[in-house]
């Protein structure tokens, strides 16, 4: 019920919350408690009985969820632009955590996008301390004693703890429902295409995973050099999507192509590795929990023989990605004084080079059948004796890329719109996965801390981050379930040595120990 007071409209009545011990007892505002923090928390009181001296039975609880206090002339609710009634303050987001579910969600949210631990965390701070200083109706006399509403300030270095702890805690709730949901896509379709190869049907929606890794370069303490051994990987996996061709004009002209079932590329998994290597693919495909139909990814011995070996089983294609063997050629041509020319946006290789990897194209002649495929390798080494370029760094790329392709051919014939590159992924890289990056990768040491980070990128892929009301929701009601409780922080901290640092992100042999526990090696 609302009042006019003051010339406003004025919340005066709510229900309070119920007592979680006596049902029948009449529950009462009965202070606050919390008050070094930035939004002190609401007391209650439950009259459960009388005495024999007829004095009243009473104890004092608070929600599972605290609230947080709102005072008698009101405070207006920021998503509904409506005053609250004095039992509706934001709830805090657990137990013993100063901050509500709504600071947090929009704290997972800028994380999402790239923000780093220390920003998002400085953010939090100064939102937390201006609903301080605007909870006074007065402001504070200028002698008064100055006092830190929170346990850290936004100059102190360890408030970056702030955000990370929120990755820790609350990072897997948000990404646990668009796990399960593409989790559940994902064995829906393999359910489906292995029902229409026992029935001998040709696959009309095949799965497909495009993967790459990225290097995160850090600088080496001694030398002061970036080194790729000093940081570590990321494992990225997208999944394909087919997207149905538009209805067939009934007299689409003689210029008209017919209509293609387009592949759409769809972020699905990012893993935070010590080394790209067999153990750690295997890892993230034992993730994934299925097995494709096909693989596109760079000829790299280690991702290949992980595909080999965790679907032996399987009919898994592997498919080398020629924007791979595009870049693997500039690589090994950058080093010969000549090779590349210089243009103003950088330097290309030669035009009759260039024209020559152009062929690789979807339909183009080189990759017709095994015998085209051969001959265009032939060509391509003539081509490079005749402007007298090192021949043995395409020979290498050679024996990388021709006999995965040729193996892959007669499967990419009958499925002509499975992709044979990773283009598509490249440009989720670039803008969903390099963001996250902002951090120097010295500021990364912890796997399971750094992976939950990369799983709220691939959430806000999904449209876990359109809606943040619903995120806030979505804490609450699973910190709710558990009385109020969430994880204990610090609990997936790194041991400390007695000497020198160790980084869980950056030890090798966790992979080899994570893999054999789960019997992938």
């Amino acid at each position: 019920m609302l009042v006019k007071a003051d010339g406003r409209m004025r919340p005066v009545w709510s229900a309070p919350p119920e007592c979680p011990d006596h049902e029948q007892g009449r529950v009462a505002r009965f202070g606050t408690y919390g008050q070094r923090t930035a939004r002190p928390r609401q007391r209650y009181r439950c009259v459960y009985g009388t005495k024999s001296d007829g004095k009243p039975m009473w104890h004092t609880f608070t929600p599972p969820l605290p609230r947080d206090h709102v005072h008698d002339d009101g405070r207006t609710c920021a998503e509904c632009d409506q005053l609250r009634g004095v039992h509706h303050g934001d709830t805090a987001v657990a137990r013993q955590h100063a901050w509500t579910a709504r600071v947090v969600a929009r704290g997972l949210d800028q994380l999402s996008m790239g923000a780093s631990y220390a920003d998002v965390s400085r953010w939090a701070l100064r939102t937390a301390e201006g609903r301080a200083r605007g909870r006074h109706s007065t402001p504070p006399k200028l002698d008064a004693p100055k006092r830190d509403p929170l346990p850290r300030s936004t100059a102190s270095p360890d408030v970056w703890h702030i955000a990370a702890d929120w990755v820790e805690a609350f990072g897997p709730v948000a990404w646990a429902p668009v796990e399960e949901r593409l989790r559940a896509e994902a064995l829906t379709q393999r359910a489906s295409n292995d029902a229409l190869v026992a029935s001998g049907a040709e696959v009309q929606r095949p799965q497909v995973l495009l993967l790459d890794d990225v290097p995160v370069y850090a600088r080496d303490k001694t030398t002061g050099k970036s080194r790729r051994d000093a940081g570590f990987y990321l494992l990225v996996a997208a999944e394909v999507t087919w997207r149905d061709p538009a209805p067939r004009d009934p007299d689409p002209g003689p210029f008209t192509h017919p209509p293609t079932r387009e592949p759409v590329a769809h972020l699905r998994l990012v893993r935070a590795m010590a080394k790209s290597n067999t153990p750690a693919w295997r890892l993230l495909f034992d993730e994934l929990g299925y097995a494709p139909d096909y693989v596109v990814a760079d000829a790299g011995r280690g991702l290949q023989a992980a595909v080999r070996a965790h679907y032996a089983s399987a009919d898994t294609v592997f498919v080398p990605s020629v924007w791979h063997l595009t870049e693997a050629v500039k690589e090994a041509l950058a080093d010969t004084p000549g090779a590349l020319v210089a243009t103003p946006s950088g330097k290309e290789l030669p035009a009759d080079i260039a024209a020559h990897l152009r062929l690789l194209a979807r339909g183009g002649e080189a990759l017709a059948d095994e015998a085209a495929w051969k001959a265009w390798w032939k060509e391509f080494e003539d081509i490079a004796r005749a402007r007298r370029l090192p021949v043995d760094a395409i020979v290498k790329r050679r024996d990388e890329y021709q006999g995965p392709m040729a193996a892959a051919l007669p499967s990419l014939a009958r499925h002509p719109y499975v992709p044979i590159a990773t283009g598509a992924l490249e440009r989720l890289i670039r803008t969903r996965v390099k963001p996250m990056l902002s951090l120097r990768a010295s500021g990364f040491g912890n796997i399971e801390r750094t992976n939950s980070l990369m799983d709220l990128a691939v959430a806000r892929a999904h449209g876990a981050f359109d809606d943040l009301a619903a995120v806030a929701d979505l804490l609450r009601e699973d910190s709710d379930q558990a009385g109020g409780w969430t994880v204990p922080l610090r609990s997936v901290a790194d041991p400390k040595p007695r000497s020198g640092r160790y980084s869980s992100l950056r030890d090798p042999t966790l992979l080899t120990t994570l893999a054999a526990e789960r019997g992938l090696s």
